[in-house]
């Protein structure tokens, strides 16, 4: 597998390719330290190191009424890279037994694959993310007002760590989820600060996107362990 979460671009200008996809995988459990043994146990095995996707797991750490309370994050860099991880994970006796394992100490909640729209930023340097699902009814409108604000905050210095914008391809509630990227909590409330009425670029895009969009939820997550 290969590094931590997803090997995204620095934060340079330039968009991540939008051939990645990722596979979420909501789970329940009280045994947080067992699911990350289990998920050890299968990245160092012979199936782990053949697949080319990598692994991270985050800490749903507040989600509203979602009974998630973690989440698996597979990534893939292209279709052909999804196709391949699937193919070599479903053949090995390995992933049997990692889901033997996860079965005794968690319980499974969602299923969600996503393709990238938009992203920018090295998120592999952030440490906690604010995510807001939502179903939009047109993605180039939504987009080109998501980018305007985008635009806006980074020329202001107001986003510094990562950003970007997602399309569900299988899944259910929600159609695209945005996600905010920070240093730590204390950063990310920051950017709170900023998404608010007072704020002009926010009260412009707000305006531009309100009958093109519905909020589902916001969730704050926190990676715990990711596996290359």
């Amino acid at each position: 597998m290969k590094k931590i979460l997803l090997t995204l671009i620095a934060f340079s200008g330039l968009s991540f390719a939008e051939d990645t996809y990722y596979a979420y995988y909501g789970i329940a459990t009280s045994n947080p330290a067992a699911v990350v043994a289990a998920m050890d146990k299968f990245s160092a095995s012979e199936c782990g190191q053949k697949s080319p996707s990598s692994v991270a797991l985050m800490n749903e750490t507040f989600n509203g009424a979602e009974t998630s309370t973690h989440t698996f994050v597979v990534t893939y860099d292209d279709a052909k890279v999804l196709n391949d991880s699937l193919a070599i994970v479903s053949a090995c006796p390995e992933a049997a037994t990692f889901l033997s394992e996860m079965a005794a100490v968690s319980v499974p909640t969602e299923q969600t694959l996503v393709k990238a729209v938009y992203e920018r930023g090295d998120w592999t340097q952030d440490s906690a993310f604010l995510v807001f699902e939502m179903n939009i009814k047109n993605e180039a409108a939504y987009f080109d007002a998501y980018k305007t604000f985008t635009d806006a905050l980074v020329e202001k210095g107001q986003i510094t760590s990562s950003y970007g914008l997602e399309r569900v391809v299988a899944g259910t509630d929600y159609s695209h989820f945005a996600f905010i990227g920070a240093k730590d909590m204390t950063e990310l409330m920051e950017s709170m600060d900023l998404l608010t009425m007072e704020n002009p670029d926010f009260a412009k895009f707000q305006n531009a996107v309100r009958r093109n969009r519905t909020l589902v939820r916001r969730g704050i997550v926190n990676p715990v362990k990711g596996w290359e």
